[in-house]
């Protein structure tokens, strides 16, 4: 049982690096404004005479014919325009899952280590010494294990605290300001 607790571990710790190479279904570098006035926001995906196909910041595909585009505004297309910021962020958050797991473990194992000791203090009390001996080896035994979950959780809470800062480009937001200065707001509510 404890070599499937301790493999499970390992590979809740091994795994999550190779999902991070999830593709980001959030970015957005593409507006698509419609002749019917509607503005669709995502993921360029494909761009050819015929079809235009976009992929919202919520998953969704959008497909479009040349004839509903009214404009096709592209991060790259804005030049200068775009504004670059910079984003932090936690690629290894999911070594957290690692850091509960490991935890736990540690808990259990210093939790079994003083049940053992308490045993072996009964037994040592009735006299039955190898029992009591067998008991404290077996204590020691689970605070090694104890102690080794320990080390390896604070570990995996360091990888996963490990953050990483990029720059991107995203779209200037729209605004037209009474001061001159350009605004908008778009505002739907709806209520039931």
């Amino acid at each position: 049982m404890r070599h499937a607790i301790v493999l499970l571990v390992a590979m809740s710790i091994v795994s999550p690096p190779a999902l991070l190479h999830a593709q980001d279904v959030g970015t957005v570098d593409t507006r698509v404004y419609l002749t019917d006035g509607t503005v669709v926001m995502g993921q360029l995906l494909e761009k050819s005479a015929d079809l235009v196909i976009v992929r919202s910041s919520d998953g969704e595909i959008f497909t479009f014919q040349p004839e509903q585009i009214d404009k096709l505004v592209t991060l790259d297309s804005l030049g200068s325009q775009a504004q670059t910021i910079t984003v932090r962020e936690f690629p290894y958050i999911s070594f957290l899952g690692g850091t509960v797991a490991l935890s736990l473990i540690s808990w259990l194992q210093f939790d079994t280590a003083g049940d053992r000791d308490a045993e072996a203090d009964v037994n040592q009390e009735n006299g039955l010494l190898a029992r009591a001996n067998e008991l404290q080896d077996k204590a020691s035994r689970a605070r090694l294990w104890g102690w080794s979950s320990a080390i390896l959780a604070a570990g995996s809470l360091g990888v996963a605290l490990i953050p990483k800062s990029r720059t991107k480009k995203v779209f200037p937001e729209l605004s037209l300001d009474a001061s001159g200065g350009p605004r908008a707001q778009l505002v739907y509510r709806h209520t039931f």
